[in-house]
């Protein structure tokens, strides 16, 4: 049996499977120390994912059941936990793997019970405050739940939506499930809210991490997270109805939360976000209505802002904002060779876009950065989320931000290599963005002068990109074996 075919035998489909298979392999650390959900659980667990490792909080002060997190803070755990080889499992490999089970949608199948319904937790029994929600940074305006996928369906198409939203406790049987203008929840929202009918929700905390996997993943309104989970799984999910509402949830979960939202309270919150500030939402309250999960429940969180395992899950929505600017700008610059799109915490909250031409006209670098901030017709408008387009000759590597920075500094010597946009509209992740959500855009021309061509060659080492250092360097102990 080839490698690849027992690695996808091997796909976990459970967390706790996911999580024995970490601790058998020394990648998981118990902390038995009774930590303070408030002032201390937060720090911890930032050290703990400094160190890449998954952990379980056995003693939170006040809640009755640990913590586990940090599960998926090294990207081949996800190779691990999807059944690829963690080994060879890049960014390149994850992106394939995700291509292809949005390609090869596995349908759910409705299950009469499951284990996140072994208990059942009703009316006055119903405290999330004994839920180990942590409150991460000092402005935060509370305890937030991290790693719960929130499930809702359209009041018209019955569609569903599962996505990962962050949720403010507000009291014990009520919290705020926020949502961004450009998630499917918001319109979801919206729908309901003009239906004038109540509106289900359910927050689904542990569940395997394909499904978390899924719904990190940036679909089409008319495409449901759990057909692609399943496919990540290589079995399809496993649903159970709820016990207060009619939505269906994932059966093998640690946790479900069901509610109802109340459109007649909204509340305005702030947490901090992946790009190491602080994010403010507005968002309605929701009423819970029950609480069930298994019999040894492990509560589930992700450290928030701009940490490992919030980053590494958040590649899964950068993939596809990638696809969608470099699709919008191959339409708008069809004579663009190669285009990358970088979208790092380390680089702001927007994308900063790379494209390599082979230059014809020293006007041409102005007119494509034009052409690309124009761009449009996918998930979403290039200039709404891209801060800076750069141009550059085509001996430049666009996936390497050091090449490309050496070209901005080595080739642009006029102020009409840099452009300025100014009062573009642009995401609402921009914070620094001023009245009406207006900010400014950047344009670099990057490229060697036509004039200037002969004096600005890079050096180039011939064959050095061909040379192996094993055929010419000895290995340690001994000789190399003859050719």
């Amino acid at each position: 049996m080839s490698t690849a075919t027992s690695n996808r035998e091997q796909r976990v489909h459970d967390l706790r499977s996911f999580v024995r298979r970490l601790e058998q392999d020394g990648e998981l650390l118990r902390i038995s120390r009774a930590v303070d959900p408030g002032a201390e659980l937060a720090g911890v667990m930032a050290a703990l994912e400094r160190e890449r490792k998954a952990f379980i909080f056995e003693n939170v002060k006040g809640a009755s059941y640990p913590l586990l997190g940090g599960t998926l803070n090294k990207l081949e755990r996800f190779g691990l936990a999807l059944g690829a080889d963690p080994a060879s499992f890049g960014d390149a490999e994850f992106d394939q793997l995700l291509e292809q089970a949005k390609a090869n949608p596995l349908e759910p199948v409705e299950v009469s019970a499951g284990p996140s319904q072994s208990v059942v937790l009703q009316g006055d029994d119903i405290d999330l405050y004994s839920l180990p929600v942590p409150k991460f940074f000092e402005l935060d305006s509370g305890r937030f739940i991290t790693a719960a996928i929130g499930i809702t369906r359209h009041p018209e198409s019955g569609i569903y939506n599962v996505g990962v939203y962050r949720t403010l406790l507000i009291g014990r049987d009520r919290c705020v499930i926020n949502a961004s203008s450009m998630s499917d929840l918001r319109q979801h929202y919206l729908a309901w809210e003009a239906s004038g009918q109540p509106m289900p929700i359910a927050l689904a905390i542990g569940v395997d991490p394909a499904m978390l996997t899924a719904a990190a993943c940036k679909l089409p309104p008319d495409s449901c997270e759990f057909r692609v989970g399943g496919a990540l799984q290589g079995a399809p999910i496993e649903l159970v109805r709820c016990v207060s509402n009619d939505l269906l949830v994932p059966a093998q979960a640690e946790f479900i939360i069901e509610g109802t939202v109340d459109f007649g309270e909204r509340v305005q919150n702030l947490l901090g976000e992946f790009a190491g500030q602080y994010g403010p939402e507005n968002a309605p309250a929701t009423q819970v209505t029950a609480i069930t999960h298994r019999p040894d429940a492990m509560f589930y969180s992700i450290m928030a802002g701009r940490n490992p395992e919030h980053n590494t899950l958040g590649n899964v929505a950068v993939y596809g904002v990638q696809r969608s600017i470099d699709g919008a700008i191959r339409e708008a610059v069809p004579e663009a060779k190669r285009i990358h799109a970088f979208l790092e915490p380390g680089l702001g909250t927007l994308a900063h876009v790379v494209i390599s031409i082979d230059k014809t006209d020293d006007d041409q670098p102005q007119d494509i950065i034009r052409r690309a901030f124009a761009g449009g017709g996918h998930i979403f408008p290039v200039s709404m989320i891209t801060k800076r387009i750069i141009v550059v000759d085509d001996d430049i590597d666009v996936t390497k931000m050091d090449d490309v920075q050496w070209a901005i500094w080595n080739r642009a010597a006029t102020e009409r290599k840099f452009m300025v946009i100014p009062d573009i509209k642009s995401w609402e992740l921009e914070r620094a963005a001023k009245e009406g959500q207006l900010s400014v855009r950047i344009g670099i021309d990057a490229t060697m002068d036509l004039a200037d061509v002969d004096k600005l060659v890079r050096p180039i080492v011939p064959g050095a990109d061909q040379i192996r250092l094993e055929d010419y360097v000895d290995p340690p102990g001994g000789k190399k074996s003859a050719a």
